[in-house]
């Protein structure tokens, strides 16, 4: 893969996580933030709480609502990824959220109390025909485990495609690369470690936050128990990275186990990395 030698970058805030854009040549940039930042306005636009176009999907309590392209491309995304592992990354786990944050611990899907059935719905009541979604009254989705990552990478190749250059897309923990990279690779700052990147997309996903935040397992609502407090996983591209570190988070003192079977490399703390054969990443401590 060529290499190029310096990159110019611009970084920015989008609901509190931090955005990162790197080109090849400093008259990319301004062309390049543009377009991730009107990525950004497209994505508010859907998933707003209370006026996004997903809410309003909500709303119709389980009858068919057509939608735009975006959200459509963004739910289409999150079920395979679901499907793809098995629920562990599951897009309608809203209603547990919810209550995580408004109590201050987890609690089962739905907010159903301990002893009591959890609902049946899942991912796989959630149907998508062409333009028109329909999601279940018992169901919310949330969209976060990979929305960024599918933007992240969606917003790489167009500017990659526009300079003929290399780039890099950061929102938050998903990074996504195309183009070429900067010889030695692009370097992505991952807790005390620096992972340079030299294709494919970079993700990590952390554990249960108070405030709803990070991973919860779709089987209980609640928080895996884990030996750790995130899975950082570098894949062919940033969906799948999120996908894997999810799904390995899930399944808590299995997850590395699994990570070993896949194509990518993985971290489950700052100071060990685990890579199985994909050649896309190396790293080394930041001093």
């Amino acid at each position: 893969m060529d290499t190029i030698d310096r990159a110019c970058e611009t970084h920015w805030s989008y609901r509190g996580r931090p955005v990162r854009v790197a080109v090849a040549g400093a008259r990319r940039a301004t062309a390049a933030r543009r377009v991730v930042a009107g990525a950004l306005a497209a994505l508010d636009r859907v998933t707003a709480p209370g006026r996004g176009e997903l809410a309003r999907v909500h709303r119709a309590a389980g009858r068919p609502v057509p939608v735009g392209p975006l959200l459509r491309d963004l739910v289409a995304v999150a079920l395979h990824a679901a499907r793809a592992s098995d629920g562990a990354c599951d897009p309608t786990i809203g209603a547990a959220r919810i209550r995580l944050a408004a109590r201050g611990g987890p609690l089962p899907v739905c907010g159903f109390g301990t002893g009591v059935p959890l609902p049946t719905d899942d991912w796989r009541s959630v149907s998508l025909r062409n333009d028109r979604l329909t999601v279940p009254p018992t169901l919310l989705l949330v969209l976060g485990g990979t929305a960024t990552a599918y933007l992240a990478q969606h917003c790489a190749a167009r500017i990659a495609e526009r300079s003929a250059g290399g780039v890099l897309v950061a929102i938050g923990s998903r990074v996504a690369t195309a183009g070429p990279a900067p010889r030695g690779g692009w370097p992505v700052p991952v807790g005390g470690r620096t992972i340079r990147l030299r294709g494919g997309g970079l993700a990590t996903a952390s554990a249960c936050r108070p405030d709803g935040g990070g991973v919860l397992d779709p089987r209980s609502g609640g928080a895996p128990e884990l030996p750790w407090d995130a899975v950082t996983v570098a894949a062919p591209d940033t969906v799948r990275a999120a996908t894997l570190a999810i799904t390995a988070l899930v399944r808590a003192a299995d997850g590395p186990g699994w990570l070993a079977g896949q194509d990518c490399a993985w971290w489950v703390d700052p100071d060990r990395a685990e890579l199985s054969p994909y050649p896309g990443v190396g790293a080394g401590r930041t001093r």
